[in-house]
């Protein structure tokens, strides 16, 4: 069966590389039998001062019809000079079908604009993940 219908289909023009580095990043950090998990991606060595890579968080849900459905994915990143605090870049609510960009705020997922950033941002993530940066990935 090929990778991507072990997934719902979804509005991102989500990649077989990235539906590929799901499914092993569940079997790596998932119990048996979970019907929802969520990825979480961390450089240990980000901070507000030193910078680093954001943190992203990826949640997904087991359905009735046994496949993987993406509920978001979320990047974080520090805000603010005096007291810096962690929160939302990007997020791709695909179960709502809207993303928030900072600065711009909240929109259509199906966008061309947007399908175009996605692609972008995967395409990073992905770069980040092989050259090995997360080095603290864990499921909760």
């Amino acid at each position: 069966m090929a990778i991507q219908h072990q997934f719902e289909p979804c509005a991102l023009p989500i990649s077989e590389l990235m539906f590929q580095t799901l499914l092993s990043q569940i079997e790596q950090h998932s119990e048996l039998g979970k019907t929802s998990i969520t990825l979480n991606f961390r450089d240990s060595a980000y901070s507000a001062e030193a910078g680093g890579y954001h943190p992203v968080e990826v949640s997904l849900q087991w359905t009735k019809s046994n496949t993987w459905l993406i509920q978001y994915i979320t990047d974080f990143a520090y805000v603010g000079n005096v007291y810096p605090e962690l929160e939302r870049c990007v997020d791709f609510d695909v179960s709502t079908g809207q993303v928030y960009l900072t600065g711009l705020g909240w929109t259509n997922i199906d966008r061309c604009e947007v399908r175009d950033f996605y692609q972008l941002w995967e395409s990073n993530f992905l770069s980040y993940l092989t050259m090995g940066v997360y080095d603290d990935i864990k499921s909760s």
